[in-house]
């Protein structure tokens, strides 16, 4: 079902798949045990029985009939076998199946189908589904209701959904988690999510607007979004089970146009099954230069603009006119949609010391190349400029970075003050985009090291990484999102650091034909891109300090 219904999502799809597994396990399992003790209780009731009768029978033998004598004790012994077990005070009873399995923390970016999993999962399970949006929620009542002294007071926005699918073991989709309202004098609504979210509590959950009756959600499989993970209060986060979500790469977008996206837009359309036919080419075209988004919802508006421009089509040869033709060509892209949007992210072609690719992560699952130029100033005294609309973090990295090469100036044949009577122009193209973060800090120690030594780059090869004082190359964020955008750009070999090497197994086969290099140091990242002649000076002045 998950793949008749999603593309990609491996990893979200092998979790859901573990969870549903054991929920029917877990499920089996106490209805078994439930049949056992009632077989067992059925059999000591009639063990007491029999016990009651042969009793009965020798005293009725023994003494005379008494109309008004007392109750035996084999009939309180049987009494008491069929009566009920009563319920913990301390706990939930034991009478219906209680799925106490963790809460799913859907994250990702927007588009990407956290809510579509979560109605595949009451899909898989049999049982109805609920959302509940807590985008915007700022006060605690409406989790725990307004008490009834209040005017216009209503329930919860839990007892309200149990009233709307009026069963007691629903599937409640919380959308929106990271985005519920924090601490004011409305209360916290983030807070009073806690008791519910807890199966060690929501069993018996009060509403304020039903006063002491207590509210079973126990019951309840909880299914949770967010975006981000940045806004959740640590205890909310404790509760949950996060799942990530990652951006559809190309070839996922691909299918899930021609799978789901055309065929939908077509029927809503009024163009019925096969009122629009178009080829692989033209959906990549409209994905690449067209949308630039880690999920699907900009590609189906655009689909939506060609489905509408057909239909247009269609109604004028109804009427008389020109006969239809279901088919898009890509020369009908640019008269439906307009120019392209985007223009395909290329790497630079020309060889030239003092610029170097690195890599970025963008946000919304989106990832790319980042082109570092930089260039020396005659008459200067060694100061550092930065442009290209930097962040105080980027601008410390690449301070970072000159106090290396200075502090190596000698072992990298540079002398002891490399930027005698110049200055260094360090620049990032694009200088409307925001820029920040510390991931470039290995493309710009070596956009340093190839202006002042004279060698170049290879525009083939891409970097990320943080650099410390010290020389160490440690973990930066957004991997895989970064070498999807370099594989898109015609990169052929990254370096990345040694930390992140587990961050790029789960990488789709086709980007998968780049080479991936993985550094711990600066000299190794240095040994990498120009040999090991490049170290002989960094090693003679390693020995040297020891």
């Amino acid at each position: 079902m998950l793949d008749d219904e999603h593309e990609g999502l491996a990893e979200v799809k092998r979790r859901v798949i573990e969870y549903l597994a054991v929920y029917r396990l877990r499920r089996d399992l106490w209805e078994e045990k439930k049949k056992a003790d009632a077989a067992a209780e059925a059999a000591e009731v009639s063990k007491n029985v029999d016990e009651g009768v042969a009793l009965d029978d020798n005293a009725a033998d023994a003494a005379p009939a008494n109309n008004n004598s007392a109750p035996s004790p084999t009939d309180a012994k049987a009494k008491s076998a069929v009566a009920p077990k009563s319920a913990d005070v301390d706990g939930p009873p034991d009478n219906v199946f209680r799925d106490k399995a963790p809460i799913l923390l859907l994250v990702g970016p927007p588009g990407v189908g956290k809510t579509s999993i979560a109605r595949s999962i009451a899909n898989a399970l049999g049982r109805k589904f609920h959302r509940i949006s807590l985008g915007g929620v700022r006060d605690e009542a409406e989790i725990r209701g307004h008490r009834r002294t209040y005017v216009g007071a209503l329930p919860g926005l839990f007892v309200q959904g149990l009233r709307k699918v009026s069963v007691s073991n629903p599937i409640i989709l919380l959308d929106e988690l990271d985005k519920v309202g924090t601490s004011n004098y409305h209360g916290d609504p983030a807070a009073a999510l806690l008791e519910t979210l807890d199966p060690a509590q929501n069993w018996a959950f009060h509403d304020h607007y039903l006063g002491d009756v207590p509210i079973d959600l126990s019951q309840v499989t909880f299914v949770a979004t967010a975006n981000s993970l940045d806004t959740i209060s640590p205890p909310l986060l404790d509760r949950c089970e996060v799942i990530e979500c990652p951006g559809y790469v190309t070839d996922e977008k691909l299918a899930i146009a021609r799978r789901f996206l055309l065929p939908k837009q077509t029927i809503e359309n009024g163009l019925g099954n096969s009122g629009v036919i178009t080829s692989d080419q033209v959906l990549t075209r409209v994905v690449n230069e067209y949308t630039r988004e880690a999920g699907v919802r900009s590609l189906e508006r655009e689909i939506a603009k060609l489905c509408r421009a057909k239909a247009v089509e269609y109604s004028t040869s109804r009427d008389g006119g020109a006969a239809y033709n279901p088919e898009i060509v890509a020369e009908d892209l640019e008269r439906i949609l307009g120019m392209a949007k985007y223009e395909q992210e290329l790497r630079e072609q020309d060889i030239r010391p003092g610029v170097v690719t690195g890599l970025a992560y963008r946000g919304s699952g989106n990832g790319g190349i980042l082109l570092i130029e930089s260039t020396l100033i005659p008459g200067g005294k060694g100061r550092l400029q930065l442009t290209g609309s930097l962040g105080d973090v980027i601008r410390e990295s690449a301070e970072l970075a000159l106090a290396w090469v200075k502090s190596h100036g000698p072992a990298l044949g540079l002398g002891t003050d490399p930027l005698r009577d110049v200055d260094i122009h360090l620049h990032f193209p694009a200088g409307a985009v925001k820029k920040d973060g510390p991931s470039a800090g290995t493309a710009i120690l070596l956009t340093f090291v190839s202006l002042l030594t004279g060698r170049p780059v290879p525009p083939t090869i891409a970097l990320t990484g943080e650099i410390t004082l010290r020389g160490a190359v440690t973990a930066v964020g957004g991997i895989r999102e970064k070498l999807l955008g370099a594989h898109r750009a015609g990169i052929t070999r990254c370096i990345l650091p040694a930390q992140n090497e587990k961050d790029t197994h789960d990488l789709p086969a086709s980007a998968r034909s780049m080479s991936l290099t993985f550094v711990r140091t600066v000299e190794q990242l240095l040994e990498e891109v120009w040999g090991r002649d490049t170290l002989e000076g960094l090693r003679r002045t390693d020995l040297a300090r020891l």
